[in-house]
Formats: C-alpha cells, sequence, structure tokens
C-alpha cells in the first residue's frame, strides 16, 4: 500500500473515531416510526389473490397514514393508503388499499415477474429481518400484477434487482382504486433468529403525476433505499427455525441446427439451498444450465477502454451484494470490481465455457457480512474432463451502526493455465449529517494482486482508492481519487484503467422551483475528472456539465450536456471492430448535445439524445433514441436505435449503428414471452431471442427460448447462422 494512501485512511479513520466519541459524548434521540404487527388466529392463512376479504385480515394491524415526499415534503397525501400487517404461522402477509378518485389516471401495464415498474402504479416495501440497519430485502408489487424483489447491501449502496425470493402477491384494480396481497414466507428470507422486531418501511409511487408517499423517514434528502432509516415493525412471535432445504432439479432438451446438421442434447442438473441457520444460506449447484439468460444489449466500442457487460445469470446474482467491494462501481470514473462474477463461465467473446459444478455461502452472523464462492468450470485450454477451480471469498464486520470493515479475496485463472490472488481490504463511515441536511458517506479501499504461471510470467501489482459522496434535498456531491499501477491484474474482476492516477469531483445541484408550477427542479451538474500515470505524465482530462437541464413534476427531463476533453492516446488503437485506426498523439476535443425523456407514465414514452463535436483527429455526430409502446397489459413494444457518423481524415471516416425492437406478450404475472431482435454494423449479425417464461408455482419455471443469427454478407443479404432450441424445466421440492 502506498504511503499516500495509508495517509487517507488513517485520516478517515480518525474522522470516523470522532464522529463515534463525539455521539457518544453527546447522544441524539433518532426519533422512528414505530407499528405493531397482527397475528393471525391458529391455522389462518389468507388466499393470496389480491381480493382481501379472507376473515383472518380482521386480525392485521393498520400501520397508520403514509406521508407526501413528492412533491411537497411532509404533506397530507391527496390519496388515501391503507397498509396492514399480519403474521401467519410461516409468512409475513400484508394487505395494502390504494385508494383514488379517478381510478382511470391508474397506469397497470405490467405484469410480467421482475418487470421495470417505473411506468406502473406501484408500492415498495423494505424488511430488514436482521434489524441490524446495513442488510434489506426489497419488494414491490404494481397494480398491474407484476412482483419483483431485490437484495439490498451497504445501507442502501448495493441494489441487487435480479434475485428472486419465493413468495407470493397479486393485485387488483377496484372502482375505488387498487388493491395488494402479499404474502412472505419466513423461510424464504434469511432473518435474526428469535428477533421481535424487523425494520420495515413502505412506498406508494402514483405514477401519473409522479406522486412519493412513504410510511417512514419521508424526506427528500433521504433515498428510500437508506436502510438505516428505516421504521420498526413490533410484536413479531418467534419463528420456529428448521434447517430448511430447497432442492431445484432441472431437465433440459436443446435442439441446435448448424449449417446442414442437427445436433439433439438433453441436459440435466440441480441447485439446492440449505438453509443452515435463519441467517445463513448455503447454495450448491451441478452441471449449471444458463439457456433461459436474456442476451446482452448490444454495444460498439468507440474508445481504447473495455466495455462493461453486467451479469444476468440468477446463481451468480442471487447474493451478489455480499461480494461489493469498495464503492462497487463498474463504470465512471473510479471503476473497479476486484470479483466480477462474468468472469466464470464465460470467455473472452461471450461464448459459454461449462460450468460443472460450485459452492455459494452467504448471509450474516452477528456484526459479520459473509460471501463465500467456489465453482469448477471446464479448462477452456484443457482436455476434456480437466477442470479449474475459481473462488472468491469476501467478509465485511460493523464497527459501529454506520461504520464497517472488510477484506476480500479471489482465486484462479478462468482462461489461463498458472494462478492469479487478489487481496484488499475496505472500510466504510457515514455521518448522518455533516451541514444542514447533507450527510456524508467514505469509502476506502486498497487491493493487491499477485500472478504466476508457465503462460502468465510472474507480476505482482495493486490499487488504491478514497471516495467521499453527500447527500441532501438539492445537493449531491462525489469526490475521489484512485491509484493503480500498470501490473495490477485481477483476473476474476473488471477495471477499464490501469498504470493511471486518477481525480474526480461532480457536484450535482438540483433546486426546487416551488410549489405551483409544472417544473420540479433544476439540474445542474459540472464536473471534471483528471487521469495521470504513475510516473506523472498527463493521460486525460475531462469537464464540463452533464447535463444543465429540468424536471417536470410529470416525470418529463430535457437539457443539454457541454464537454472539454483532452487525451494522451500513447500508443495505436483500433474501433470499430479493428477496421479503423486511432494513432498515437494528443488530442483536445470540444462536445455540446442536448438530451430529453418523456414520463414512462405513459402509453408512449420515449428518450433521444444528440451530441456533436471533435472525435480524436476528427469529428463525430452521435444519435441514441429508443421508444416504447405499452398498448396494454397483453402486449408491450420497445425499439431503439443509435449511430455514431464519424469523420476523420485520411479517408478514414464510418459510421456505426446499431438497432433493436422487441415484443413482449404478458399473458400473466406468471405467464410471459418476450422476443428481442437486434442487430449492429460492426458484427454485422442479426440476432433473434425467443424467451417463453411459465412459472408453475413459487420457485419453479418452465422456459421455452429459441435463438437465431444471420449474419450479413458483402452484397447485402442475409445469411442464415446457428438457430437453437431449448426446453428447460426446473421444480422446486422443499424439506
Amino acid at each position: 500500500m502506498s504511503s499516500r494512501f495509508t495517509r487517507l485512511v488513517l485520516a478517515v479513520s480518525l474522522l470516523a473515531w470522532l464522529d463515534e466519541s463525539a455521539s457518544a459524548q453527546q447522544p441524539q434521540e433518532q426519533v422512528r416510526r414505530t407499528a405493531r404487527i397482527g397475528q393471525a388466529a391458529a391455522g389462518m392463512q389468507p388466499v393470496v389473490d389480491g381480493s382481501l376479504t379472507d376473515p383472518c385480515w380482521e386480525q392485521a394491524v393498520d400501520i397508520g397514514e403514509l406521508v407526501t415526499v413528492e412533491p411537497v415534503e411532509g404533506s397530507v397525501p391527496p390519496r388515501r393508503t391503507r397498509v396492514r400487517l399480519l403474521q401467519t404461522a410461516d409468512s409475513l402477509c400484508i394487505a395494502i388499499e390504494c385508494d383514488d378518485e379517478d381510478p382511470s389516471s391508474l397506469r397497470a401495464s405490467q405484469r410480467r415477474r421482475d418487470a421495470d415498474l417505473e411506468p406502473d402504479d406501484r408500492i415498495e416495501m423494505l424488511l430488514d429481518p436482521f434489524e441490524n440497519r446495513r442488510t434489506g430485502y426489497f419488494f414491490q408489487i404494481g397494480a398491474g400484477g407484476s412482483i419483483g424483489d431485490a437484495l439490498v447491501t451497504s445501507n442502501g449502496n448495493r441494489f441487487d434487482k435480479p434475485v428472486d425470493f419465493v413468495w407470493e402477491g397479486r393485485s387488483l384494480v377496484t372502482d375505488r382504486g387498487w388493491q395488494a396481497e402479499v404474502a412472505i414466507p419466513f423461510r424464504s428470507i434469511p432473518h435474526r433468529d428469535g428477533s421481535s422486531a424487523w425494520a420495515f418501511n413502505i412506498r406508494r409511487i402514483v405514477r401519473s403525476t409522479n406522486e412519493e408517499y412513504r410510511w417512514a423517514c419521508a424526506r427528500q434528502s433521504v433515498p428510500f433505499f437508506r436502510i438505516s432509516e428505516l421504521g420498526t415493525v413490533e410484536g413479531l412471535q418467534q419463528v420456529a427455525h428448521a434447517a430448511s432445504v430447497d432442492v431445484v432439479p432441472y431437465f433440459a432438451m436443446s435442439v441446435k441446427r448448424s449449417g446442414e446438421e442437427t445436433r439433439e442434447d438433453p441436459d440435466a442438473g440441480a441447485d439446492a439451498f440449505w438453509r443452515i441457520t435463519p441467517e445463513l444460506t448455503l447454495a450448491l449447484t451441478a452441471f449449471t444450465d444458463f439457456a433461459e439468460t436474456e442476451v446482452d444489449e448490444r454495444q460498439i466500442n468507440l474508445d481504447r477502454f473495455p466495455l462493461f457487460f453486467p451479469e444476468k445469470r440468477d446463481f451468480f446474482l442471487d447474493g451478489s451484494s455480499y461480494f461489493t467491494f469498495g464503492t462497487g462501481q463498474s463504470n465512471g470514473p473510479g471503476a473497479f470490481l476486484p470479483f466480477f462474477s462474468r468472469r466464470i463461465g464465460l470467455d473472452a467473446d461471450g461464448s459459454t465455457i461449462p460450468l460443472y459444478g460450485g459452492m455459494k455461502l452467504t448471509g450474516e452472523v452477528g456484526p459479520w457480512e459473509l460471501g463465500l464462492l467456489d465453482v469448477v468450470t471446464e479448462d477452456p485450454s484443457g482436455g476434456a474432463g480437466s477442470g479449474t477451480n475459481l473462488a472468491a471469498a469476501r467478509v465485511r464486520r460493523a464497527l459501529a451502526p454506520q461504520t464497517s470493515v472488510g477484506m476480500i479475496a479471489t482465486s484462479g485463472r478462468p482462461l489461463e493455465d498458472g494462478e492469479n490472488t487478489v487481496v484488499g481490504a475496505d472500510f466504510y463511515h457515514r455521518v448522518p449529517q455533516l451541514v444542514g441536511d447533507l450527510d456524508l458517506q467514505l469509502f476506502a479501499s486498497t487491493a493487491a494482486s499477485q500472478t504466476s504461471g508457465a503462460s502468465a510470467g510472474e507480476g505482482s501489482g495493486s490499487s488504491s482508492a478514497l471516495e467521499a459522496r453527500s447527500r441532501g434535498r438539492e445537493w449531491e456531491i462525489r469526490a475521489g481519487t484512485r491509484y493503480t499501477t500498470s501490473d495490477f491484474d485481477p483476473e476474476l474482476g473488471f477495471i477499464p484503467r490501469l498504470d493511471t492516477r486518477s481525480m474526480w469531483l461532480a457536484p450535482n445541484w438540483r433546486p426546487r422551483t416551488g410549489e405551483g408550477g409544472s417544473i420540479r427542479n433544476l439540474d445542474i451538474e459540472p464536473f471534471v475528472e483528471w487521469y495521470q500515470t504513475e510516473s506523472g505524465d498527463p493521460q486525460q482530462l475531462v469537464y464540463g456539465f452533464n447535463p444543465v437541464g429540468l424536471d417536470w413534476h410529470a416525470g418529463d427531463k430535457a437539457g443539454f450536456v457541454l464537454r472539454r476533453r483532452f487525451d494522451r492516446v500513447e500508443q495505436d488503437f483500433t474501433v470499430f471492430d479493428g477496421s479503423v485506426t486511432i494513432e498515437a498523439g494528443d488530442y483536445w476535443v470540444t462536445r455540446a448535445g442536448v438530451e430529453a425523456l418523456t414520463s414512462q407514465g405513459r402509453p408512449l414514452s420515449g428518450a433521444v439524445s444528440v451530441t456533436s463535436g471533435g472525435y480524436f483527429d476528427g469529428n463525430s455526430t452521435e444519435l441514441e433514441s429508443s421508444a416504447e409502446w405499452r398498448a396494454s397489459a397483453l402486449f408491450e413494444f420497445g425499439a431503439g436505435w443509435s449511430t455514431a457518423l464519424v469523420d476523420l481524415p485520411e479517408d478514414r471516416d464510418f459510421t456505426t449503428q446499431i438497432g433493436s425492437f422487441r415484443c413482449d406478450v404478458n399473458f400473466s404475472p406468471d405467464v410471459s414471452w418476450r422476443n428481442l431482435v437486434q442487430f449492429d454494423n460492426a458484427s454485422d449479425e442479426l440476432a433473434l431471442q425467443s424467451r417463453l417464461r411459465w412459472i408453475t408455482a413459487p420457485g419453479s419455471d418452465l422456459f421455452l427460448v429459441g435463438t437465431a443469427g444471420w449474419e450479413r454478407t458483402e452484397d447485402g443479404s442475409l445469411l442464415p447462422g446457428d438457430r437453437r432450441v431449448e426446453l428447460k424445466l426446473a421444480h422446486r421440492l422443499q424439506f
């Protein structure tokens, strides 16, 4: 660790100690909203159908009125929301009634499981069953029937949306508005053994007017996902714990046609989930199949830094927050992930590497958070039967309610022989009130790598960072620095820049415009980013405004962007699939543009941005556009188009094109059919994925997935490529 970074960590630790000492000397009482939970009579359980007519709801307890957050903080909501809580023998049940004087204004277009509910009226809930004010479980249900969930860790700084817990939720539109019924089995989420109180919050989003109401912490300066600010639900009776085991075997049959050859390939495997304690879950997988995973969105790289494609496979997404390190950023200044699960089971081109099996242990034990992962994949450089072992371990300990330290370690080379190890440590501290309504979050981290092996050579390197974030009602500020050596090599991680010292500052000012108008706030975000080599030579300087604009109450946004950028390109690199060379040299460019998006609360919505200006030794104009049409709860259509018109000297002009079209048919919350067509002119490939999902029971699925590709030839015709159809059935067995 560098001496400079050591001094920074010591300074941060001293600040944290002083803040904790001051808090101990002058304790401040934090008033939390509380409610009690009702107890259902023995043997009574609601039927989750959204009707709220079950007799057991008479024992449920109303938690009290919600309070407006947007547009007028602290006011009485113009629409009444009633929330009742009930504990049965095995579930936490919630009844929700959302009144609306004009039911015709309801937005209820989304049915599919885990749909983006931004277009709809919805209810969102946060549970902290550990009541440690760090980790939460997120559940949402929309007026159209879609349900979704997520794991929220690091006091709201990490949000893993694609997690699928086993629970039920149904909604129903009525002549008074809409209502919902939710049942969350205690065995489906980790919780503290013997607890009689859980941290809790709930909010309602009214999409037509972009209003937000909350039960606890109804403040614009505090995001809803700040776990430390949740209210408390009391009166829970102890839930008897048994070491529950869920086994999910699967059977798959795929038919692949390549040219004139057709191949049938049956497959089988299983996942198992063992709740060792109420707080810890062990997941096992054997001969894992990811055929149902949605395809990546197309990207074309116009710079020399690697693109980031997010993880989409369920086994790795489940509990991924427990492996978060530092700020967990995958893009922007300071981006670094010491563990990036996409490195497992995929090669450099995104092709599948078979996963023989693996284990994952996630959860919490007192002040400790744990994430352990060990998998064996086929060795891409070895013969049949050989395997590659890849592992990651993450531990974090809470020193105080809003202070933690942690360590991470990874081991393995996913694509080569030899050994690669990364070890790191990080620190987090939050000061709830720094100045006015601004808080302060401090992140410090350092990591080192060691690589050895016949084809790897020998090498070691390091990367360290310090970042501060502050948020209030009108301000959100980020500032930080990262130092990375040239030989840092996290082969199971992701870092876009090596041999760099970077610094960044981005103060975002969002002043409110007052009540009564159509505009909610201004949006002014100046920023500056500076990069230089280890030896101090300049690499890049970027500054400007991103953006300066307006936000309307209805959810529409518009603004302009302005950027001035210096690049020192140390060696030639290629873009547009290697066909165009950018030569080494120093470049100063200026770019400006406009961007606008319309509210997703309308059946038809869209977004567009246009930027133009310098591009290395030439110029470019870039257009990005998208549109969505929610024709009904049954049909939804989406389209996107992006292009870059690049004008470079010496006959190096080129034009990029990426197009997509989506047609989704959502028959019910349990049956959905998604179809996506994509094309880009860098690969000259047109691809189709058609994906039918039937949730046969909570935790059990049937998938029918078809993929096809066509390659554009020089004469413009399309040559058929590989085609594949796969049927996969997974059924959850509970013991």
